[in-house]
C-alpha cells in the first residue's frame, strides 16, 4: 500500500495518467506529439458533444420548468468546460509542454531549493490525488446509481423502466434493455472524459503555481547565500546573477499566464453560472434527484474554483514575500551610493504586483467573493422566479 501511494505521489503522476486515459502525453518524447491516440480522444469527444446535444434539446422543450432546466444546465455547462478546456489545450500544447519542462530546469542538477521543491511537488501531488478521486467519485456515482436503481425496481416489481438523473432527449427509445445497455456504454466515455479532462487540466493548473511558488523560494534561500557572501568590491555585489534568474522567472509568469489565460478564462466565466445550478438542486427538490453525485460534484467545483484563485494567490504572496527579502536580507545602511542606485531597479521591480488574469478577470481572492456573490444573486433570482410560477 505504501509503494502505490509513493507512486501516486510522483512528479506529475496524477496529470499523466490522466492525460493518457484521454490518448495524450503530456511528456512526449523529441520530434513526438502530444496527441498520442486521435482515435480514443475523438470518440470521447463525439460521445461528449452528442450528449450535450441531447441536454440542450431538453432544455429546450422544458424552457418552462426551472428545475429541471437548472439541472440540465448544470450537466450542459461541465460538458462545454471540459471540450473547451481541452480543445485550448490541445492547440497550445507546444506551449504547456515547453511551460512543465522550463518550471522544472532550475532544480535539475542544482541543490538549492531541491528540498523544498520536493516537499511542495509532493504536497501538490497529494492533493491532485484527491481531486482525481472526487472527480471518478462524481462519474462513478452517476453512472452507478441509476443503474442499480433500475435493476432493483425490475428485481421488485419485473417491469423494466429506467431511472435516470440525466436530463436529455435522447432520439432513442431507452427503455428497449438493449438500447439502454448501449447508452450506458456511451456514457462510460462522457464521464471519462469528464473525469480525466477536469483532473488533468485543473491540476496542471495548481503544479504550475506551485512550481512558480517554489522557484521563488529558491530565489529567497539564493539571496540569503549570496549576501552573506556578497563582494563590496564588485559593482554588482556579486548578484547578477541572482537579478538575472529573477528576471527569467518574472518572464516565465508572463508566458504561464499567457498559456493559462483562455482555460482560466472559461473556468471563472462557467463557474458562476454552474455554481448557481449547483446550489438550486438542494433547495428546489424534484424526483429522481441524485444526491450522490450531487455531493461529489458539488466538492469537485469547490476545489476546481479554488485551485485557479488560490493558485494564482500564492503566486503572488511569494512574489511579495521575495522583494520583502530583498529588502530585508541586503544590508542596505553599510552600501555606498552607487550601489544602492545600482540595486534600487531590482528592488522597486520586485515590489511591482505579479498577477495573474484571464482577459477581464484577476484571478485572486477578491474574484473568489465576486463568484460566490454573483452565484448566490443567480439562486435568489431563480428561486423567486420559481416560488412565483412554479409552487402553486
Amino acid at each position: 500500500m505504501s509503494k502505490l501511494i509513493e507512486v501516486c505521489l510522483r512528479n506529475l503522476w496524477t496529470q499523466r495518467v490522466t492525460f493518457a486515459r484521454m490518448g495524450l502525453d503530456l511528456q512526449p518524447g523529441q520530434g513526438k506529439r502530444v496527441l498520442r491516440s486521435p482515435l480514443l480522444y475523438g470518440i470521447m469527444v463525439l460521445a461528449t458533444s452528442f450528449e450535450l446535444c441531447t441536454v440542450c434539446a431538453f432544455m429546450v422543450e422544458h424552457r418552462n420548468q426551472i428545475v429541471l432546466c437548472s439541472e440540465a444546465l448544470m450537466h450542459g455547462l461541465q460538458m462545454i468546460s471540459s471540450i473547451l478546456k481541452m480543445a485550448i489545450f490541445l492547440v497550445k500544447s507546444q506551449d504547456l509542454v515547453s511551460l512543465v519542462r522550463m518550471i522544472q530546469a532550475p532544480f535539475q542538477g542544482e541543490d538549492i531549493g531541491l528540498e523544498q521543491w520536493r516537499v511542495q511537488n509532493r504536497r501538490g501531488q497529494l492533493l491532485a490525488a484527491v481531486y482525481f478521486m472526487m472527480c471518478a467519485g462524481t462519474s462513478v456515482s452517476f453512472w452507478v446509481m441509476p443503474l442499480v436503481m433500475t435493476l432493483l425496481r425490475f428485481y421488485r416489481t419485473g417491469e423494466f423502466v429506467p431511472v435516470s438523473s440525466f436530463r436529455v432527449l435522447l432520439p432513442y427509445d431507452v427503455t428497449q434493455p438493449y438500447i439502454y445497455a448501449l447508452d450506458c456504454g456511451l456514457m462510460v466515455f462522457v464521464l471519462t472524459f469528464f473525469c480525466c479532462s477536469t483532473t488533468a487540466v485543473d491540476t496542471l493548473y495548481g503544479w504550475c503555481a506551485l512550481g512558480l511558488s517554489s522557484q521563488y523560494r529558491r530565489l529567497g534561500q539564493k539571496l540569503k547565500i549570496l549576501s552573506e557572501k556578497s563582494d563590496p568590491s564588485r559593482t554588482d555585489l556579486g548578484l547578477s546573477e541572482l537579478f538575472s534568474e529573477h528576471a527569467r522567472l518574472l518572464k516565465l509568469i508572463g508566458f504561464f499566464n499567457a498559456s493559462f489565460k483562455e482555460i482560466a478564462f472559461v473556468e471563472v466565466l462557467v463557474i458562476c453560472v454552474l455554481y448557481c445550478s449547483v446550489i438550486c438542486q438542494y433547495i428546489m427538490p424534484h424526483t429522481n434527484q441524485n444526491f450522490a453525485f450531487l455531493g461529489f460534484f458539488s466538492m469537485v467545483v469547490t476545489t476546481q474554483l479554488c485551485i485557479y484563485l488560490f493558485g494564482a494567490e500564492q503566486v503572488r504572496l511569494e512574489a511579495e514575500g521575495f522583494a520583502r527579502e530583498l529588502y530585508q536580507v541586503m544590508p542596505w545602511q553599510g552600501l555606498g551610493p552607487v550601489h544602492r542606485r545600482l540595486l534600487l531597479i531590482p528592488l522597486q521591480r520586485s515590489q511591482k504586483d505579479t498577477e495573474l488574469g484571464a482577459y477581464f478577470f484577476q484571478l485572486g481572492r477578491p474574484l473568489l467573493v465576486w463568484i460566490f456573490r454573483t452565484a448566490g444573486s443567480f439562486t435568489t433570482l431563480l428561486n423567486a422566479l420559481y416560488a412565483k410560477y412554479e409552487i402553486n
